[in-house]
């Protein structure tokens, strides 16, 4: 029986499970994790500033060489149940050379909380960040986030619930909808009822005006990955805001993750441009 867009829920399933298709992933865990530690150890940062009482409710800060430049907040994936962002530290060494700040945040995950607690946890960091840019040295006014799956629609979520102004988004291999999330295997974890996957899907509830989006998921992602973006890019086209799609023909859910790590990417210059075009 088909319950979303043609597909059984076997076929949906799929769609979203990104390590069935990919059976190297546990190689690409680890290597990410190492690379990580190498970019921690070769920058001074804040590590594990708490913005909440729970212990993953910590950002790490990477200073960029002068005050009063950018800040870029990356939000970890890992389908808002597992994952760290200490596994993706070296996601800033691009920024970091282009005289931007880097933060990275941890939050609580299911099931341990609900979608809506993750969604208040990325907005809390957001916020204190935000109340915290004279103290750390960055400009407030210049904060643009980036996340990639679960952490793309965690980005894409905060901008528009506006906890705090931020310049742009960059959603990498994101997801916008909510609706075929709930009705695959990952909601025995997550728990969405119609009305979550509703409240809190970026598809239908767009940033204000002025945000800018950069979109990318890798060519050799599944269908849905890929009508993720374009059906959200589409969306805010449709409502007059700036959407930008990056492309990365080669990757995958994981190799993606070395295309944002990439100073030379596609990705990353169209980053990097946005950021510099305010």
């Amino acid at each position: 029986m088909h319950i979303y867009r043609g597909y059984t829920r076997d076929a949906l399933d799929r769609q979203y499970n990104v390590r069935l298709g990919i059976p190297d992933f546990q190689d690409y865990f680890d290597r990410f994790a190492q690379q990580a530690l190498t970019a921690r150890s070769a920058h001074p940062h804040l590590a594990d500033v708490p913005y909440g009482d729970d212990p993953l409710q910590t950002f790490d800060f990477f200073p960029a060489a002068a005050n009063g430049q950018p800040l870029l907040l990356f939000i970890h994936g890992g389908y808002w149940r597992s994952l760290d962002k200490h596994q993706f530290s070296h996601l800033a060494l691009p920024y970091l050379q282009a005289g931007i700040n880097v933060a990275l945040i941890n939050y609580r995950m299911a099931p341990q909380v609900r979608m809506d607690a993750i969604a208040v946890d990325c907005a809390t960091a957001l916020m204190h960040l935000h109340a915290r840019a004279g103290a750390l040295g960055f400009d407030a006014d210049a904060i643009w986030l980036m996340g990639h799956s679960a952490g793309g629609h965690l980005a894409a979520l905060i901008a528009a619930l506006g906890p705090a102004p931020v310049k742009g988004v960059c959603g990498i291999s994101g997801i916008y909808d909510l609706e075929p999330i709930r009705l695959s295997y990952l909601n025995e974890l997550l728990h969405l009822s119609p009305g979550d996957a509703i409240q809190a899907s970026p598809l239908l509830r767009l940033p204000p005006p002025g945000v800018k989006t950069l979109l990318c998921a890798g060519g050799l992602e599944s269908d849905e990955f890929r009508r993720q973006r374009d059906t959200y890019a589409a969306c805010l086209r449709q409502s007059e805001h700036e959407a930008a799609i990056a492309e990365a023909p080669g990757a995958h859910h994981l190799s993606i993750i070395d295309v944002a790590a990439d100073a030379g990417s596609a990705l990353t210059r169209a980053m990097l441009e946005m950021v510099r075009a305010g």
